[in-house]
Formats: C-alpha cells, sequence, structure tokens
C-alpha cells in the first residue's frame, strides 16, 4: 500500500497531481514503480530506499484537441476521442477537446487552449490546416500538431497512417464479393487523401475482378447525413451492389443495408471505426479503420522526453500488429464471406507491412494508368511519397454515376 510522509493531507497530494509536484521536505514511500507513476507520471522510480524519485528530463505536457466533427459520429472524430483516452491512461496527461469546430471557429478555440494552459494543440483534420499553421507563428513556445496535414515548422509536425494500404486490402475483397461489376463509393471532400484512397481501392478492386468498376460520387463534406443518404442511392440505383463509405458516419452503411433483400443482397465496407459493421451486421463485410492511440502516444512521449522532431512528419505504414498499427482492416465477417477469400485478403497483410518500397507502395505498382489513358507509373514502378500526397487524379475503373471515366472535381489541393 502505498505511504504518505508530510505533514499535508493524504488528498493534498491528489489535488498537486505530478504536474505541480511535492514539496521538497516531502517524500512519497513506495514499493514499486508504478506507485511512484500515481504521484509524479511515467518515468518516476522507485529507489531501493523505498521512495520515489521524479522523473528527470521529462517536459510538462498539457493537451488540447481540435475535433471536426462531433464525438457521437462514430467516424473519424470518435476515432481520435480514443487516442485522447489512450494518451491520458499511458501517460497520466491532462487532454481536453473542442467538439464540432470549423476552420473559422479554429484561431478562436486555439486561444482559449493557450489561455488555460495547453502547451500542445493537435488539430484533428487537414481542415484545420491554416488556423494551425497561423497559430504556430503567433504561439512559438507551443507545440503544434496537426493529422494528416504533412506540414512541418519549428513549432509545427503532422502525423498519419497509410490507409490507402487498407483500403486496397478492402477493394481486392470487394472485387471478390460484388456481383453486378459496379462497386460504389461514397466519397468525403475532394483532396489527395481521399482520392488516393479511392485509387487504391480501385486498384484492389482490379486486382481481384478486373471487370469490375468502382463508381464515385462525392458528397462534398466529411458529416452531412442526408447527402450521404442520397449519394447512397443514386448508387445503389446506378448498380452498385457493394458500398464503401469514406465519410464521418455510418450512415452509408445503413442506408445500403436498409435497401438490402436476400434476393438482391447489398454489401457495405466501414471506415473510420473497428466497430462500424455492427450498424449492419448483416450485410457489413469489415470496416477500414484507424488506431491513433499507439502514434500520438508515441509523438506525445517525444515532446515530454524533449526528442521530438517536428520537422520529421510520421506517415506509419501498416504494422501487421493491429494493436501497433495507425491502420487496420477489422475481422472480416465469416457468415458472409468464404474462407477462401478471407485467406487471400488477409494474406496481403504479409506483403503490405514489409518496411520497404514495395510493400508501402504496393497499391500502386506500375504500371498505373489514369481515367484519360495517361500511363501515370511505368511497369514495376513505384510512386514515391510526394505522388501520392498530390493525387488529384483518379486511376483507370473509377467511374462516375454514368459510368463514365471519372473525373476530380476542381480545387482539389494538389492540382499543379
Amino acid at each position: 500500500m502505498r505511504t504518505v510522509q508530510s505533514s499535508l493531507l493524504t488528498t493534498s497530494f491528489a489535488l498537486l497531481g505530478a504536474c505541480a509536484g511535492l514539496a521538497q521536505d516531502e517524500r512519497v514511500d513506495c514499493q514499486d514503480d508504478v506507485q511512484c507513476a500515481d504521484f509524479f507520471g511515467p518515468g518516476s522510480v522507485c529507489e531501493a530506499g523505498g521512495v520515489c524519485s521524479e522523473p528527470t528530463g521529462t517536459n510538462r505536457v498539457q493537451v488540447g484537441m481540435l475535433y471536426v466533427g462531433p464525438v457521437g459520429d462514430h467516424g473519424w472524430t470518435k476515432t481520435h476521442d480514443e487516442s485522447r483516452n489512450d494518451v491520458i491512461e499511458a501517460l497520466g496527461i491532462e487532454a481536453m477537446f473542442a467538439p464540432s469546430v470549423s476552420a473559422t471557429d479554429a484561431p478562436a478555440r486555439i486561444d482559449e487552449f493557450v489561455a488555460r494552459g495547453d502547451n500542445v494543440i493537435i488539430g484533428t483534420s487537414f481542415d484545420f490546416l491554416v488556423p494551425i499553421q497561423a497559430a504556430a507563428l503567433k504561439y512559438p513556445d507551443v507545440q503544434f500538431l496537426l493529422v494528416n496535414g504533412f506540414q512541418t515548422g519549428p513549432n509545427l509536425g503532422s502525423y498519419s497512417g497509410r490507409m490507402y494500404q487498407v483500403l486496397y486490402q478492402a477493394g481486392y475483397l470487394a472485387g471478390k464479393m460484388t456481383k453486378t461489376g459496379v462497386v460504389g463509393v461514397v466519397g468525403s471532400v475532394t483532396i489527395p487523401e481521399t482520392v488516393s484512397h479511392t485509387n487504391a481501392f480501385a486498384r484492389g478492386v482490379a486486382a481481384s475482378n478486373p471487370e469490375a468498376r468502382v463508381m464515385i460520387r462525392w458528397v462534398g463534406a466529411w458529416f452531412d447525413p442526408p447527402v450521404e443518404t442520397a449519394a447512397t442511392e443514386e448508387l445503389l440505383a446506378a448498380g452498385a451492389d457493394l458500398i464503401l463509405s469514406q465519410t464521418d458516419t455510418t450512415i452509408p452503411i445503413e442506408t445500403a443495408n436498409a435497401a438490402s433483400t436476400a434476393e438482391n443482397p447489398i454489401y457495405t465496407i466501414g471506415y473510420d471505426n473497428a466497430d462500424s459493421c455492427k450498424f449492419a451486421p448483416d450485410t457489413c463485410l469489415t470496416s477500414a479503420y484507424w488506431n491513433w492511440g499507439p502514434i500520438l502516444t508515441k509523438v506525445l512521449t517525444q515532446i515530454q522526453q524533449g526528442t521530438w522532431e517536428p520537422s520529421i512528419f510520421l506517415w506509419e505504414e501498416m504494422n501487421a500488429d493491429p494493436a501497433e498499427s495507425v491502420t487496420y482492416l477489422a475481422p472480416i465477417n465469416e457468415d458472409l464471406v468464404p474462407s477462401s477469400i478471407r485467406i487471400e485478403v488477409e494474406g496481403l497483410v504479409d506483403d503490405l507491412s514489409e518496411r520497404t518500397q514495395a510493400g508501402r507502395m504496393l497499391p500502386f505498382r506500375g504500371p498505373v494508368s489514369d481515367t484519360a489513358g495517361e500511363l501515370r507509373f511505368a511497369a514495376g514502378k513505384y510512386p514515391e511519397d510526394e505522388d501520392i500526397l498530390r493525387m488529384c487524379w483518379f486511376v483507370e475503373g473509377v467511374v462516375d454515376l454514368e459510368g463514365n471515366p471519372a473525373e476530380v472535381p476542381s480545387g482539389c489541393p494538389g492540382d499543379p
């Protein structure tokens, strides 16, 4: 049992917390390091004399997170809130959040975070790129992180995962499962990230079913349930019998599920969360999901230890261990997908998780042509990271609602 030898009441220590520390004439007796961590946080040690020592070389970290949507979206924002809880548990730090923040509102929310003492501020969406860059200049003593921003500065870093690898897997599964040969994608906002994700998905479809086509219908927002419903219905009317969602809700898979019948089943693939299929258990095959906890814990630990290098943006490959991977494919529905197909899809993890260019860029191994017939990557060649980060064109096989070769809407930030 932990004992405290001090003239102060035991409850005073709980109020002071790890960041405040203890007075010089006070000590915390201990039996192991875990007890010390309750007072001083990670890095504290139970010394030979049975007394806790505070961690050395540890910087104070207090986090404020900007969410682009509500926590209850069961999508993108939920995944980031889970990571917030992960770092609170792992590092014992304070981490608050502001939900449903627009790019316009972001500067004011950032000012509020700084005023309350937050010294690490995280924008969880590409939408926050401009306000985060401006705030990093305004507050040089505050550390800023941007998810999927791929921009860096003296106190600005970025982290992400290569979701396109997982969507290649999902596309391979979709190609195996479609009967009509038309696979629908409910697109969100037109940026290189969503375009490359659609392309990787289409490449996966083509790898397992060269005759199939991927039909995309853009929503123009991350979160717009009525438009998401309409987009899904339009794709189904155009012949799609499998729907992939790229929005921040489960609306597309729920809408498709409602239209499915025993005679004409409509399969779905979820997005963002590992458990998205619980909203359509009879038709959902799997879900491509984000797991931000490990990478965020790593970055914040580096900030605590003073070893963080913001100039190195972290864009992590798939890890064979799902607990350590930023992106992964949820277990495939055994009731809907034959074991032979499951084995094929799951077997792709070995190649995708290789720490080589061949593994990292497997979805785009050449030859790759666009919808206009132009050769983008020659046979046997692989793109560079910059090619993916500026991808504002569709690969061959992506079509619009009329079945014509699709074009990326104007305004994609990767356009030359």
